[in-house]
């Protein structure tokens, strides 16, 4: 069983996800090939069998047009094959496998910084949302920066104007709506595990409407996509943003998407949320904050 959203990030660390044991009676060398029937390429690795057991990780990447389909459950096969040099066969097996959805997410400490792999800068939707949030940038309270120019050229309060000109073209120009549902992560010092579906930014947009989590995605994609520092603020069953004003990270403005539905303008959302993180801070009610750097830093990247 694997939470195929979390692929990704085992072929970029090569993690050990399917191990082999190997040995033979005789020095012989082996071409082992590995791959997931129906969502893989095929990975295949040389060998150098003797009579010690010996083993090899092999992770074949993703075939990203058979990725990008996997939204039910995907019950299919590991299939392994091993030949010798002149492609005389030795092994041969197909190893039932089931992959989640690409949707699910599996809440639990070990898997925190896995959230990034939702957060898509660099889709095409999310460059079109960037670029109507430039036309907002006129419209937000001064200061403000002649572009979408992120920390470049920018004070706090021009930053503070870009993420404001995003959270209204969200508002204004798709119509977005908060869609109440519980976030069921319960905190790094947690043993406790739980499953949520999130839909990726892009289909978001689609269907106008998103939960809390699939909002501050949302926002943080747009957010990455002009190069400022996102953050994911848990609190007991809800998420919202948090974004660095400063290249230095030294200091944090909030955006709560749950304000979508009363209209509420980007300028005055920032201004509320921050105040309920201040509240959090001083009740100790902050589940987590996930930096969206430490996620790239651990190489999850976007799964799309």
């Amino acid at each position: 069983m694997i939470f195929s959203a979390f692929y990704p990030s085992y072929v970029a660390n090569q993690s050990p996800l399917f191990t082999f044991d190997y040995s033979s009676s005789s020095p012989i060398e082996l071409v082992m090939s590995v791959s997931i029937v129906g969502l893989s390429q095929v990975q295949s690795q040389t060998i150098n069998a003797t009579t010690n057991v010996q083993s090899v990780s092999i992770i074949p990447p993703l075939i990203s047009q058979n990725f990008r389909k996997l939204t039910t459950e995907y019950r299919t096969s590991l299939h392994v094959q091993v030949t010798d040099t002149v492609k005389r066969l030795y092994y041969l097996n197909d190893i039932p496998l089931l992959l989640h959805s690409r949707w699910l997410m599996q809440w639990e400490a070990v898997n925190r910084l896995k959230i990034g792999a939702w957060i898509t800068p660099n889709d095409p939707a999310i460059g079109a949302l960037v670029l109507k949030a430039a036309r907002h940038l006129s419209l937000e309270p001064p200061p403000v920066p002649q572009a979408m120019v992120g920390y470049s050229k920018a004070n706090s309060k021009e930053v503070i104007a870009q993420v404001d000109a995003i959270y209204d073209t969200l508002r204004l120009d798709y119509s977005i709506r908060y869609l109440q549902a519980s976030v069921p992560y319960s905190g790094p010092g947690s043993s406790n595990a739980a499953t949520q579906n999130i839909k990726l930014p892009a289909e978001v947009l689609q269907q106008h409407s998103g939960m809390c989590i699939e909002l501050t995605l949302l926002l943080a994609s747009a957010v990455e996509r002009i190069g400022l520092h996102a953050e994911v603020v848990i609190t007991p069953g809800h998420a919202f943003l948090g974004v660095a004003v400063t290249p230095d990270d030294k200091h944090f403005e909030y955006w709560d998407a749950v304000q979508v539905n009363d209209n509420i303008a980007g300028d005055s959302t920032n201004i509320v949320t921050d105040e309920a993180y201040l509240q959090n801070m001083q009740q100790h009610t902050i589940v987590d904050i996930i930096l969206i750097s430490d996620a790239r830093n651990a190489n999850i990247e976007p799964m799309l």
